[in-house]
C-alpha cells in the first residue's frame, strides 16, 4: 500500500516542452478543420459557422489552418515515427486489443512509450495529413488543375476526414475518460510513476534504468 502511494506522488517526464507545444498546435489546427469542415460541407452543420467567424472567414481560413495542420504533423512525423514503428508484439496487440477495451493491460504484450493502438493512429494521421495537404491544394486553386483530379480530391479529402475525425475522437476518449491520468503526460509533461508501471510497462523500466 505504501509503495502504491509512492509511486503515485512519484511524476516521471512523457513529453518534453516541444512534444507537448507540436501535440497541441495539431490538436487545436485539427479540431478548427474539423469543425470548419463539417459547416462549409453541409448545411446540416452550417451553425457552426458563427462561431468560427462566418461562411466567407471559415473558407479563408480553413486552408490557411490546414497549413499550420501540415507542419506540426511533418514535425511530428520526425519526431516520432521511429517510435510508431510495429513490431511483432504490437501485431499479437492489435490481434488482443479486446482485452485493451475491457481494461485486461496483463494479458497483453508489454508496451513500450506507445501502445499499438497509438501507432496506428499516429501513423493515420501522418498518411491522413498528406492526403489532407496534396488534395487540399488541389481544391484550393482549382482553376490551375484538370475538374476530374479536383473531383477525385474532394473526395479522397472526405474520405481522410471522416477516417481521421474518427481516429481523433477515439484519442481524445482513451485520452480522457477511457485512461484516466493520460492528459496529464500532454498538459504538464508527466505522469505519474504508479500510471506508467501500469500502462507502459516496458517504457517504465527503461525510465528507470536510464
Amino acid at each position: 500500500m505504501e509503495e502504491t502511494k509512492n509511486l503515485e506522488e512519484l511524476e516521471i517526464e512523457r513529453f518534453s516542452r516541444f512534444d507537448r507545444v507540436v501535440h497541441w498546435v495539431v490538436a487545436i489546427t485539427f479540431i478548427y478543420l474539423f469543425l470548419s469542415g463539417l459547416g462549409i460541407y453541409s448545411p446540416k452543420f452550417a451553425w457552426l459557422l458563427p462561431v468560427l467567424g462566418g461562411l466567407d472567414f471559415a473558407r479563408w481560413l480553413h486552408p490557411w489552418a490546414g497549413l499550420v495542420f501540415s507542419v506540426g504533423v511533418l514535425l511530428m512525423f520526425l519526431k516520432w515515427s521511429k517510435d510508431f514503428l510495429l513490431t511483432s508484439d504490437d501485431m499479437v496487440w492489435l490481434k488482443n486489443v479486446k482485452h485493451y477495451i475491457k481494461g485486461e493491460e496483463e494479458k497483453l504484450p508489454e508496451v513500450g512509450k506507445y501502445n499499438a493502438g497509438q501507432k496506428v493512429f499516429g501513423w493515420l494521421v501522418f498518411v491522413g495529413c498528406l492526403v489532407f495537404l496534396i488534395t487540399g491544394i488541389l481544391m484550393w486553386f482549382p482553376g490551375n488543375f484538370p475538374i476530374t483530379l479536383t473531383r477525385v480530391s474532394i473526395v479522397l479529402h472526405d474520405l481522410a476526414f471522416i477516417l481521421v475525425g474518427a481516429g481523433f475522437i477515439v484519442h481524445v476518449y482513451m485520452g480522457t475518460v477511457g485512461v484516466p491520468g493520460s492528459l496529464s503526460g500532454m498538459i504538464t509533461g508527466k505522469v505519474s510513476a504508479l500510471w506508467a508501471m501500469r500502462h507502459h510497462p516496458r517504457w517504465f523500466r527503461e525510465v528507470v534504468r536510464r
